[in-house]
This record gives structure tokens, sequence and C-alpha cells, in this order.
């Protein structure tokens, strides 16, 4: 990898897009608000240019975003397109490990173009274009797309908004700036519609959801003089729910709700091996994207994870290990 690769220019994509005609957009497994929606923008974006274009996923849709998702041109793994790309973008994806199985399907001869705002970030394209800086993928997607001569719809404003607003915690982060603000107002003059986004991402729950949600609660604990706390949610829980984990993204901000907590971190046993999710977030300065390292895993300062072989309870003794160590060190 070249250092000028990490210095990549938003016309060297522009040029790239003008370029070709056959595309795939993909991103990591269990994909969220910030992904599809950087996907699902960008996806409009290419078909305005007439260009052949299919969103590639290995992960299904969680529910809350269903609505906005394409109603033809967006395949989940098994499900795969006859049609092979000359250039795959990968979006939000700090490793391309990360995008699961769809990994087997990039041409070797394909194009990859990296667009992210993870730290952890291993510049693993063909074209890398990460600024640690940015909100989300989607204020990224945004800035690209002002540069081209295309026409900025509701349903692209839409799909950005949703990626902006879920990665900054509806604006409650830290990674909320002044220039979130600027293009949320950008995007509201497109046509972004704020009331479907405020009913179907944050007030639309399923009763087993919900039921799931107050299980979860009741396994709350407070670790390291009640600097930490953890939930978790076992194969058991999910399946006496009958909730898709994919649908329980949000849980993992219950731990760091907590007054006096600088590290929440969620649990959630992988339903299809013997992985465990760890989901970590955190304030007051503590650098959670460390401890995910540690692991194999990743994310941004103040929220990130890993997967850990092994039971929920191996899992915690580990993360509460590296955790415990880095306060007695001072080196979060």
């Amino acid at each position: 990898m070249k250092p000028s690769d990490t210095t990549l220019r938003k016309d060297e994509i522009v040029k790239i897009i003008n370029q070709h005609k056959r595309f795939y957009i993909t991103t990591h497994v269990r994909a969220d608000g910030d992904a599809l929606g950087s996907e699902i923008a960008l996806f409009y974006v290419l078909r305005q240019l007439n260009k052949s274009v299919y969103i590639v996923n290995e992960s299904i849709v969680p529910n809350i975003y269903k609505w906005i998702a394409p109603t033809s041109g967006m395949y989940i793994y098994p499900d795969i397109p006859s049609e092979k790309p000359e250039v795959v973008f990968c979006l939000d994806c700090p490793t391309l490990a990360r995008i699961g199985k769809i990994a087997d399907f990039v041409p070797k001869d394909a194009a990859i173009i990296n667009i992210d705002h993870h730290i952890s970030n291993e510049l693993f394209g063909d074209i890398n274009w990460v600024l640690e800086d940015m909100s989300s993928t989607g204020e990224m997607i945004l800035s690209l797309i002002k540069e081209m001569d295309i026409t900025i719809t509701p349903d692209i404003a839409t799909a950005i908004y949703i990626a902006i607003v879920t990665d900054t915690g509806r604006f409650t982060h830290s990674n909320t700036t002044p220039a979130v603000f600027l293009a949320v107002a950008f995007l509201l003059e497109h046509g972004a519609r704020h009331a479907e986004i405020s009913k179907n991402v944050y007030n639309t729950n399923s009763f087993r959801l919900l039921q799931l949600y107050a299980q979860a609660l009741n396994t709350i604990e407070l670790h390291l003089d009640n600097k930490v706390a953890t939930v978790f949610l076992t194969k058991e829980m999910l399946e006496e729910a009958k909730v898709d984990p994919i649908d329980t993204h949000e849980f993992a901000d219950i731990p760091v709700s907590i007054d006096g907590v600088s590290v929440g971190i969620l649990f959630r046993d992988v339903t299809s091996s013997h992985f465990v999710k760890v989901s970590m977030r955190s304030r007051n300065g503590f650098n959670v994207n460390k401890i995910a390292m540690k692991f194999g895993g990743g994310g941004h300062k103040y929220a990130s994870g890993c997967e850990i072989e092994g039971s929920i309870k191996d899992a915690q003794r580990l993360i509460l290990g590296e955790i415990k160590k880095a306060l007695q060190e001072g080196s979060y």
C-alpha cells in the first residue's frame, strides 16, 4: 500500500465512477443506519447516472430500516447478482473481512473503493478515502455527491439523514459537530423525510422487542468501582423473544446511560456460532477502540466492538480484565 493511497481526493472517485459502468455497493455484516443509509444514497446516485449498480450485503436489513430499502437492486447473501462488477464500493467498513461472505464474490480485477470514518480502518482498498473526523460515512457520501452533477432527491436526502442521525445518536454523541447540523439543514431543504425517520427508526418497536429489552435490563451489572456497566443477551433470550439479533443494535446504549458509568458493554451470543459479540460504548475520555482492537475488532473511540470465542462469561472476563488494566495504568 502506497502512502499516497491514503490521501484520496473526491475527484478521483468521481473519475472512476465516470469511467466505469458496473458497480457493487457493500458494507459490514449486521449493517447499521450509517452503513445502510450510505449504501442506499450512493445506490440512487449511481442509478441516476445510468450505472448498473447493486447493493450486495451478507446480513438482512433490520426492521427499522426496511422502509427505505430500494424495491429492486438490493441482494442479501446467498442471493447474489449474476453480473460481475468493475468497481466495488465498501462503505463504513474498517476491514475487508467485515463484509463477510460477500468478499468471496468480489472479482480479483475489480477496483475496491474504501469510504469510511473508523479510526481502525486498515486501508484495504485500491482507493482509500478515510476521514476519522467525520461524524459518519453518510456525511462523507453527502460531501462526495455535492461534487457530482446529480439531483439530490428526497430518497437520497432521507438515506443520508438516517446515516447521520443514527451515528450521532440523535445528535447526542461527541461526533456532533457544527458541520453535522449544516449537513442536516441541507438535507431537510432537499426533502429528507424527518417525520418518517422519527417514526420508523425510533418510535416503531415490536412488543417482542420491548419484552426482550426488559429482560436485558434485568441483566445489568456494575463493575470496577461502578465505572463499567454490562448487559447481556443469550441465545435462549433471543429465541424465546423471537427477535432477530440484528434488531438489538440499540441495546448497546443501555449500560453507558447509567450515571457515573464510563464504559457500557453489551455481550450478545452469536446465534450461528460459538462466539460472543461485544459492543462497547464509552464517555469521559475512555477509548474503547483500544480494547476492541486487542481482540481483532475496532470502531471509534467511543463506540467499538469485537467478537470473542466462548461463552458470555468468558468474554466478560476478558474484556473487564483489559478495561481494569487500562484504568489502573491510566492508558485509556
